[in-house]
């Protein structure tokens, strides 16, 4: 999904071991696809090609990244399950560490197009259960299921965006 997002907290937890798990999922680990991991294993929200070109570039003082490579490591991660990726709706792809993204439901600001996860509610998730099950029913499987919910973020609607 867009643009900028609402700041989002995971548990603490150790760094990961981002060679050893990219070997574990049949990929080589280079440097730079080390880089993506740890840069989104500490990001708040999920990022988009662009933010981690950006950040990744300044991080290496090399100013640039190579944005096909970027594409195709980003693709990768997320083919093999590493990654999950939200599509906003100015149609940017955000991508952020699988186990981190386990919202239901989201929040897109129309204004600014920042994404952020709804509150967790037990309640969303038998909901979106329920519907998959029916779905399941008329012969449709779904992968992948989250409702977004449309407005105006407290950051546009107090500077009268």
């Amino acid at each position: 999904m867009p643009t900028r997002h609402s700041p989002r907290k995971h548990p603490p937890h150790a760094p990961t071991d981002w060679p050893s798990r990219l070997r574990e999922a049949g990929l080589r680990s280079t440097a730079l696809t080390v880089a993506v991991l740890e840069r989104l294993e500490g990001a708040e929200q999920p990022r988009s090609h662009e933010e981690l070109a950006r950040d990744l570039g300044a991080a290496t003082g090399a100013g640039k990244v190579d944005r096909v490579t970027l594409y195709r490591i980003l693709d990768r991660l997320t083919a093999v399950g590493l990654l999950t990726r939200i599509q906003g709706s100015d149609r940017a792809w955000r991508h952020a560490i699988a186990e981190h993204e386990t919202s239901t439901g989201y929040f897109e600001c129309d204004h600014c197009h920042n994404i952020s996860a709804l509150p967790e509610d037990p309640e969303l998730a038998g909901v979106l259960a329920r519907i998959e099950r029916k779905l399941s029913r008329r012969g449709v499987h779904s992968t992948n299921s989250a409702v977004t919910i449309h407005g105006t973020c407290r950051d546009c609607s107090t500077h009268g965006v």
